[in-house]
């Protein structure tokens, strides 16, 4: 009972248990002259001996006041830091606080009378826990089993216990290479501890038995062993036999991924495909948790995702209940696991999705065509749909809830996603929900509701509700005249053919021709791995959405023009011609459109398929209906099959008559070489969305609208009206098709559990915030020993969201106190006491904000607004109810053109001052642009109406620097079309040289390209980011110079340069500081204390690996001898210092090394050196100043590259050296 203590200290004692700690219970660190550290509560302390109390067993520790080396008290509580994190959500923590309030005030009595009953407290371990075979698991301990413990402990338990160097945050946790074990220290009995807990270590139930032993045998072999030896127990056998007996390993686990253990928050945007053909991708989708509890979207269980490009809900997914995973998405992305030329699938039970294509048919029609989005050269379309057709406005966010807004025509949208379980005949059926807000429109509207994967369905009808049911109409009987008895294809048996070495369709023409009849998709002919999942250079024939196919794996797809899946016979055709890499597609006789294809390499072991590809691809990969013939030729037979020549003799490979019965399950060629086809059968198990006998059922509840079928999709009639109307939209699944009396059950059921909210009103409606808690760090603040001082600003890297810490852009607030910062993972925070940097104590805040945003790679504030540059659009935060947090994310624009490609960023953010914003969009990453804005520099307007691309021909620029006069500096990375690393002087209508990069330059001349200011090799800064301008009295000499910020090597550069003939041209200088241990890659000047503050991270192709930073810069006005002068004249170079160098030094020729080489640029990956060779200085002469030092070169002329090394002196005699990396490409 402690009726003293104000309710405010116990949430404070909860929240950071070492802020405040009551008077006797402060922790108390006695370190003995064996070097050994025992920490406790103090009891007391006499002459003779300080007795203290393990407060994790209650044992009093006498020390003898001889052997006493040091005793101090503690500032850090015996109380784990972030113990409050491990409760489940908001709810269960205002229960905990409401207990401790009601036991303070209460005392003994009070608690007695809450305690619960034993069952609801125990601990209950895993069944399997009984049966695990110890010995074995400890015996098969390795290199590899050390290697993951390494991770495990890195991970967590380093944050208590520490490592060899570092005491963790719990005084009273074992420092495991001194301490002395206090439950065992043998392995099993360590097990025992990490399953059932011990004192103030809560049992480790998410570890699995092997990771227990994983991260003993670490702690053991690294830590014990060769440092405490003597309590360190051997495993023998008579160990191994003493141990329980089993005969489980236990259940596998789950490994340590840092990118799916992240929260999120409850709704992410990102790109995501929808199954693995490239028929459904959501490029901006909105992914949200459907379900409550804590974790943020990866760990729910109930999912849709709405795409704002095209205004549609892509799918609606849930994790099966015998997942043991992650089930959200599978987690492969640049951003994510790190992986190249992949890109995010979602992953579970797909209940429902919509292809890509518009959510809304076009106003004042009743299409869905997407004809009015931009065209890629892939002939797919990009980007969003066109503003008086659709609008994405933006995101709100309702507690845990996502509400969408966007227009559709001049008709105002909030939608928000939801999830019901019902039950009906004993069954438990997920069913998905679209509340809608919708505002008046004068016309009718169609909005896709769901889309059955079958082309050929049914709709049933009740007074609420439809579904779209499975059923194939009978295939109509064929003239007499144009048919045998034909091989009926059912879906569920196929033909594989084993000798696919006989079938060359890799390096020589080819023809396949078939005689069809059908009503459905499907796999005519097909060479493939063996196994069932699509591989690369799988090659198939096909029909998908009743036309013509050929696909091969991950490299594309050629359609035919014409349908073929009408119930007809048809003799369909494909040819190939190996040398152009032309498909022509010939129906009954005529051409039906072709393309151009090749396969990305040769295959080996694969086999060929009549009838079927593989259980992943294509969506319908079985073939349904008659197929009476299939024959393959080793020539390109289209002249021939159009009748225009003679076909060539001795072509033919195999022909099969598949009229004939097969005997043993075998059909023999009937003509061409002798192979055996063999019938195969229940092997082609498809993942479908809603066919292979799903039904779809949706409704309507709260207004009178008609759902109906137009082309297998079903759709909402949304009539014109003078009023807002509000309803919900329900879409569910029935694994077999449903009556009426099912249908009208399933709808009532759904009725009674369905809330038409009020949309308008929720949005208004303030709701606690998802973030309260601040996180504090301590900079560091730097020595101002030398001309800068570097100030660790320390980034909240242990966080309770488990977020990684990745920063990719900041700007300051008017007070001066404030800083926005972002993260690549998607968050925002709001740092807080940047004034306490000048103070004894200084003190930063963290607050999340904000999280799920898509990739941000650049933020600015303007007028106390928060601007965030994403890969998806340019998105305001706004805190409607001022909370702190983010509420409402306004879509200033998004007219950004997204691909899956993982290469291309969206970087930097910048604003002029008549409000035009700028950013720059990176290529595809050795690949040829699809879209408009691959490789560009953008431009947003004031009012956000458009973006205008102003150069074009990048790689991968990485940010922008506006310069005074209205052009722009950005960088761009080595790589096709690109020899080295540059930095670029832009102006308006320029192409910078990247071939592979959207424009429709054809000359790959360097004359064809506006030239760098400078070339960097790889050697020098392997990865240059941002530039920016210092335009601040404070920084004295380097005021107007210009920097370059370096992810690679987290360095930063001064870049002095010169204009010569409208080319710029100049160079770059390292700056006297250590390298920062992340790369760099944003940096803005406060205007509040002149300090550079810059953020950063890695994330691959750079040396420094720390995952972030936040860091200040400041320049202490000592001399920093750096050049920001550099002239290229007749014979002469000229560098001018911030400072004064030693004449006598400084006029010695032997002072300088200076050398050149040149590059080549070609669509290959970089360049080397050529003609790398020495320039001899035969001069040297100094300013009466000392700042300017001219170099006679008798062989100067214009070149690629040229390092100049410098050893000088100060004034004051201190040796120095400076190394620039210059570009000359014309001499004055």
């Amino acid at each position: 009972k402690q009726k003293d203590a104000t309710d405010a200290h116990v949430v404070t004692s909860i929240l950071k248990p070492s802020a405040a700690i009551r008077k006797g219970f402060e922790p108390y660190t006695v370190v003995t002259d064996d070097g050994k550290a025992r920490t406790g509560l103090l009891i007391s302390r006499s002459d003779t001996e300080i007795v203290l109390r393990d407060p994790a067993t209650g044992e009093r520790i006498s020390i003898p006041a001889e052997t006493v080396d040091e005793a101090v008290a503690n500032t850090v509580s015996v109380m784990p830091k972030g113990i409050a994190n491990q409760v489940g959500g908001r709810q269960q923590f205002l229960d905990l606080v409401r207990y401790v309030l009601e036991i303070k005030d209460g005392g003994p009595e009070v608690a007695r009378s809450l305690q619960p009953p034993p069952g609801m407290i125990t601990f209950k371990i895993p069944e399997y826990e009984a049966h695990v075979d110890h010995a074995k698991l400890i015996s098969s301990l390795d290199n590899d089993a050390l290697k993951r413990g390494q991770k495990i402990y890195n991970r967590l338990c380093i944050n208590c216990h520490g490592d060899h160097d570092r005491p963790g945050s719990l005084p009273t946790a074992l420092r495991f290479a001194e301490g002395k074990f206090r439950n065992g220290g043998d392995p099993h009995t360590m097990y025992r501890t990490l399953t059932h807990g011990f004192g103030l270590m809560v049992p480790q139930t998410w570890m699995v038995p092997r990771q227990k032993y994983d991260v003993i045998h670490y702690i053991r072999e690294t830590y014990v062993k060769p440092r405490n030896e003597a309590q360190y127990i051997a495993v023998n056998d008579s160990y191994l036999s003493s141990l329980p007996k089993g005969d489980t390993l236990g259940p596998d686990p789950v490994e340590y991924a840092p990118w799916s253990d992240m929260n999120y928050g409850p709704a992410m945007i990102n790109t995501f495909e929808i199954g693995n053909n490239g028929r459904n991708f959501a490029y901006k989708g909105i992914a949200t948790r459907l379900d409550a509890g804590p974790g943020g979207v990866s760990k729910g269980n109930k999912w849709m995702v709405f795409d704002h490009d095209t205004l549609r809900i892509a799918a609606a997914w849930t994790r099966p209940a015998d997942s043991r995973g992650n089930n959200f998405i599978n987690w492969q992305g640049i951003h994510f696991d790190g992986r190249h030329n992949i890109h995010p699938r979602v992953v579970g039970d797909l209940h429902f999705e919509n292809p890509t294509g518009p959510g809304w048919a076009r106003p004042g029609s009743r299409s869905f065509e997407d004809n009015a989005r931009v065209v890629g050269r892939d002939d797919r379309r990009y980007g969003p749909l066109p503003r008086d057709w659709a609008q994405y406005r933006g995101l709100y966010m309702s507690g845990d809830e996502s509400i969408v807004s966007y227009a559709v025509g001049r008709r105002d949208v909030l939608e928000k996603a939801g999830h019901l379980e019902v039950t009906v005949d004993g069954q438990l059926i997920d069913v998905f929900t679209r509340t809608m807000s919708v505002g008046p429109g004068n016309q009718d509207n169609l909005m896709l509701v769901a889309t059955h994967a079958d082309q050929q369905v049914s709709l049933l009808k009740t007074n609420n509700a439809v579904s779209l049911q499975p059923g194939q109409a009978p295939v109509a009987e064929a003239p007499a005249e144009t048919s045998a008895v034909a091989s009926r294809f059912g879906g569920n048996s196929w033909l594989q053919i084993n000798e696919g070495r006989a079938f060359d369709m890799t390096g020589k023409d080819f023809t396949i021709m078939a005689k069809i009849r059908t009503r459905s998709d499907g796999t005519i002919f097909s060479r493939t791995a063996k196994r069932n999942e699509w591989v690369r250079d799988g090659k198939t024939f096909f029909i998908r959405g009743g036309r013509l196919c050929y696909d091969i794996g991950w490299v594309g797809v050629v359609s035919s023009d014409q349908r073929v899946a009408d119930g007809k016979w048809h003799k369909v055709a494909i040819t190939w011609d190996h040398k152009k890499g032309e498909v022509q597609f010939i129906v009954d006789g005529k051409s039906a459109g072709g393309g151009t294809i090749r396969p990305s390499g040769n295959v080996r072991n694969h086999v060929a398929r009549i009838g079927f590809s593989a259980a992943n691809f294509p969506k319908k990969s079985a073939f349904k209906g008659d197929m009476e013939s299939v024959s393959f030729h080793q020539a390109d037979l289209s002249a021939f099959l159009q009748g225009d020549r003679k076909g060539p003799a001795n072509t033919l490979v195999a022909q099969w008559n598949l009229t004939q019965a097969a005997v043993n399950g075998k059909l023999p060629s009937a003509a061409g070489k002798k192979l055996v086809a063999n019938v195969q059968q229940g092997a082609a198990s498809e993942q479908t969305a809603s066919g292979g006998g799903n039904a779809i059922a949706a409704g309507v509840i709260g207004a009178d609208l008609q759902l109906t079928n137009q082309q297998n999709r079903l759709c909402l009639e949304v009539a014109a009206s003078d009023n807002d109307q509000k309803y919900v939209v329900w879409t569910t699944r029935s694994s077999k098709p449903l009556t009426e009396a099912q249908l009208a059950s399933l709808a009532a059921a759904i009725a009674d559990k369905a809330d038409v909210a009020d949309l308008n009103a929720e949005i208004k409606r303030s709701s606690a915030p998802r973030w309260p808690e601040v996180l504090t760090t301590t900079p560091v603040v730097g020595a101002e020993d030398g001309p800068f001082a570097i100030d660790v600003l320390a980034a909240p890297e242990s966080n309770p969201w488990l977020a990684r810490v990745r920063l990719t852009g900041h700007d300051f607030f008017p007070d001066g106190d404030r800083v926005a910062v972002c993260s690549w993972d998607g968050d925002v925070y709001m740092v807080t006491g940047l004034k306490t940097l000048t103070t004894d104590k200084p003190e930063l805040k963290w607050r999340r904000i904000s999280a799920g945003l898509f990739q941000p790679l650049g933020l600015m504030v303007v007028a106390g607004d928060i601007y965030v540059t994403c890969r998806d659009q340019l998105v305001i935060l706004r805190d409607r109810n001022q909370d702190g947090e983010t509420d409402h994310f306004e879509c200033f624009n998004n007219d950004h053109q997204v691909t899956e490609h993982f290469h291309e960023f969206a970087m930097g953010l910048q604003r002029d001052e008549v409000g035009n914003f700028y950013y720059a969009k990176s290529a595809r990453h050795a690949l040829k642009a699809i879209v408009p804005h691959h490789g560009t520099l953008l431009r947003i307007p004031s009012d956000g109406s458009r973006t205008d691309i102003l150069a074009t021909g990048f790689r991968a620029a990485n940010g922008v620097c506006l310069n005074p006069d209205g052009s722009f500096i950005v960088t761009d990375q080595e790589g096709h079309w690109n020899p080295k690393n540059r930095i670029n002087w832009v102006r308006e209508g320029g192409f910078y040289g990247n071939m592979f990069g959207y424009h429709e330059v054809t000359d790959s001349s360097n004359d064809a390209m506006e030239q760098p200011l400078c070339w960097i090799t790889n050697a020098f800064d392997r990865s240059p980011a941002e530039l920016m301008w210092v335009n601040n009295k404070s920084w004295g000499p380097l005021n107007g110079s210009l920097l370059n910020l370096s992810y690679g090597y987290g360095k930063i550069y001064v870049v002095p340069h010169e204009e010569v003939d409208e080319q710029m041209q100049g160079g770059m200088c390292q700056l006297p500081i250590p390298q920062f241990p992340t790369g760099i890659v944003r940096g803005r000047i406060s205007p509040h204390d002149n300090g550079l503050y810059l953020t950063g991270m890695f994330a691959w192709a750079g040396s420094q690996h720390h995952q972030g930073g936040f860091y200040r810069l400041r320049y202490t006005g000592k001399p920093a001898h750096l050049p920001v002068g550099l002239n290229a004249s007749g014979k002469q170079v000229t560098l001018s210092f911030t400072d004064p160098v030693d004449p006598e030094t400084a006029r010695n020729p032997g002072s300088y090394a200076i050398k050149v080489w040149s590059l080549k640029r070609t669509a290959s990956y970089g360049s080397k050196h050529y003609d790398e060779h020495p320039l001899k200085v035969a001069a040297a002469s100094v300013s009466d100043d000392g700042k300017t030092v001219t170099l006679t070169l008798p062989e100067l002329a214009p070149t690629w590259c040229m390092e100049i090394k410098t050893r000088l002196k100060t004034s004051d005699g201190t040796p120095f050296e400076r190394v620039i990396h210059n570009t000359i490409h014309k001499l004055q």
